[in-house]
């Protein structure tokens, strides 16, 4: 009787610890992002096998991030666009207790990338290759913190594309599989690549000069610049967009302040080609055609996009390209002397100099970095994006 006592109270445990599993589809709908994320973590304490909740609590952690960030940036007034008209933000935010230094902005960017390295930390325990997490992305709301952003969601994507299952984007879904989980993840390490590039360069001296452009609370060292312009009508024809835009050039020079950034940031392009490839041959091996985020040949995707089997090839193509020229064995071509000298772009994350952008537009700042040898030929990306249909920035931007 007491052994047959453990067995019923053992069995409810585990019945209480499934039937407490969280629902991710619902956490998301809500905006409950960070409950969720609480609330999986202590689940996956319990079941550190479920990895149907794994890949939740990754995809609630991405949401959870980027509606901090936006949080984080909303406090300064951001503006609506790259603006210089010289007018308001849409709607006027109040001045913070403190307004966005560089240094903050920069402790933002680091934030950003702590929480971009918790959400790979958290895929990569993913072993389970028969995974599946439907999820109703129309659904998915996100407040980042503005009056234009309290209620941001997926929907209008969802109209662009006519994604109407069952007549109603809101029922729009999406099931997201083993596949979706290295999709993912690329990502990650791409934002983070990003990030690491954007730090290891000191940008000061830019955000002195345009933080007027992009926020209505900076700190600056020239106050008047927040000032509205003397002309009411805005545009570009007036002379302070003029000299702001020819400022903003004049000052794309960043020193190297943390160089050993740069060879960080090259091993997450590295690890985003790898798992785009692993991602392929995973999405290849699938057997089912359950309204796929990211569909194979022989796949309806759940958003009206096909892939081709000619795409899928040339997309392979691009990606042995880049990781050539990735790993210093293909050079850029550059536009000024022999034709059979390049740059080695793998020098200039290992070696990172100062980044001066009009120069590299000219020619001498690559002067460190030119190489005699095999060259990526245009012809071959010409071809990939021919493929695409013109349109292979905007897969590569859906694939990664």
């Amino acid at each position: 009787m007491i052994r047959f006592a453990i067995l019923m109270v053992l069995c409810g445990v585990g019945a209480s610890a499934q039937a407490a599993t969280p629902d991710v589809d619902a956490l998301l709908s809500s905006g409950k992002f960070e409950e969720g994320d609480v609330a999986l973590e202590a689940h996956l304490k319990l079941e550190p096998r479920d990895d149907v909740a794994r890949l939740g609590s990754g995809a609630i952690q991405f949401v959870s991030a980027v509606q901090k960030l936006g949080r984080k940036m909303a406090v300064y007034g951001p503006r609506p666009r790259f603006d210089f008209s010289g007018r308001p933000a849409i709607a006027d935010v109040p001045a913070p207790a403190e307004p966005l230094t560089y240094l903050r902005l920069r402790q933002i960017n680091q934030e950003w990338l702590d929480d971009l390295a918790k959400i790979d930390a958290t895929l990569a325990k993913i072993t389970s290759e028969e995974i599946k997490l439907p999820l109703h992305v129309g659904r998915v709301t996100m407040n980042l913190g503005t009056a234009e952003t309290r209620s941001l969601t997926l929907l209008p994507v969802l109209r662009q594309f006519q994604l109407t299952q069952n007549g109603r984007e809101a029922d729009f879904v999406i099931v997201f599989d083993r596949a979706d989980v290295d999709w993912l993840r690329g990502y990650c390490h791409l934002l983070s690549a990003l990030s690491e590039i954007m730090l290891a360069y000191d940008g000061q001296e830019l955000f002195d000069i345009s933080a007027h452009r992009l926020f209505q609370h900076a700190v600056i060292p020239h106050p008047f610049l927040l000032e509205p312009n003397r002309s009411p009508n805005g545009g570009w024809f007036q002379f302070e967009e003029i000299a702001d835009a020819v400022a903003i050039i004049h000052m794309l020079r960043f020193p190297l302040v943390e160089p050993k950034r740069m060879p960080v940031a090259l091993a997450h392009i590295e690890q985003t080609l790898s798992l785009s490839r692993q991602m392929w041959k995973r999405i290849q091996a699938e057997t089912d055609n359950d309204r796929e985020w990211i569909p194979g040949p022989k796949q309806k995707g759940a958003i009206n996009v096909a892939v081709t089997q000619e795409m899928l090839d040339n997309w392979m193509l691009a990606l042995t390209e880049t990781e050539q020229i990735v790993q210093g064995k293909k050079l850029l071509p550059f536009w000024r002397g022999k034709p059979t000298r390049g740059v080695n772009l793998r020098k200039a994350f290992l070696e990172p100099r100062q980044l001066d952008i009009v120069l590299w537009v000219q020619g001498t700042a690559a002067t460190p970095y030119l190489e005699e040898g095999e060259l990526t030929k245009p012809d071959t990306w010409q071809q990939i994006n021919r493929a695409f249909g013109g349109q292979f920035v905007g897969f590569g931007m859906w694939f990664n």
